[in-house]
């Protein structure tokens, strides 16, 4: 069995004026921040320096944030692990960086690029949209449980979106109580809910939902999205989360 491969690698959020430079990445199609490995002989620090230098011709001013530990890089926001398509898994250090202008000379590594003070508004990956959003200052809990939640069931990851659940979660439907009318709207627990999500993509193969609005007060949060399906009309829709201890205890939709 061949071994995986693994590389250290750096990604840095490039921050001007409250707006975050993303990137549309060349060979996995995917929007994310400048990065790369880090090379044999440099700090973490110094990749990212370099990494942002050589993808976006930039230089950054790396500060140490709110809390950290003495010792900890200036700039550094965590450390995260995830798959790099061929290039195997990344051991990934995540940095922020104020940058003084707008102004990206592009290279081959990517296709497109924009600045955005939403992170939304591109197809990124889960962890990506929760560390942006740490760079922006949006990460409330609740209103994070909420944003990662329509980015995975847009990803159409069932264990990335099941892992917002307590085990024992309930989820009422309109919707389910029409298809499923013996469950009289209402399902429990991690099992039904998987079921219940991979029968919704196998029937509805465009389906995604599209944020709207969110807010947050308690425990609870109230997130509107349309849902759109190719075909279909676009559906207003609300969904009411009570979320304790950061799992998702109840979720409940709401549409005409």
């Amino acid at each position: 069995m061949k071994a995986e491969r693994r590389a250290f690698s750096v990604s840095v959020f490039a921050k001007h004026e409250g707006r975050l430079l993303l990137i549309k990445h060349a060979r996995l199609g995917l929007w994310l921040p400048i990065g790369g490995e880090v090379e044999t002989g440099e700090t973490p620090l110094e990749a990212a320096k370099r990494e942002l230098r050589e993808e976006a011709q930039l230089e950054g001013t790396f500060r140490a944030l709110p809390g950290a530990i003495d010792g900890t890089p200036a700039g550094l926001l965590g450390y995260e692990e995830h798959l790099a398509g061929s290039k195997g898994r990344h051991l990934n250090f995540a940095f922020v960086a104020e940058v003084e202008s707008e102004l990206v000379v592009a290279n081959d590594e990517y296709v497109e690029f924009r600045w955005v003070d939403d992170p939304s508004q591109v197809d990124a990956p889960l962890n990506v949209l929760q560390l942006a959003r740490l760079c922006l200052g949006t990460a409330d809990p609740l209103v994070a449980v909420a944003k990662a939640w329509i980015a995975a069931f847009n990803a159409r990851d069932l264990d990335a979106l099941l892992a917002l659940y307590g085990e024992d979660a309930v989820h009422t439907s309109p919707k389910l109580r029409d298809r499923q009318p013996e469950t009289k709207g209402e399902i429990r627990g991690k099992a039904a809910l998987r079921a219940w999500w991979a029968d919704s993509y196998a029937r509805l193969l465009g389906l995604r939902y599209e944020e709207r609005h969110v807010t947050a007060t308690g425990e609870r949060v109230f997130l509107e999205y349309d849902r759109v399906v190719p075909g279909e009309a676009v559906l207003r829709v609300a969904e009411l989360f009570v979320v304790r201890e950061g799992k998702i205890r109840e979720s409940r939709v709401f549409h005409g």
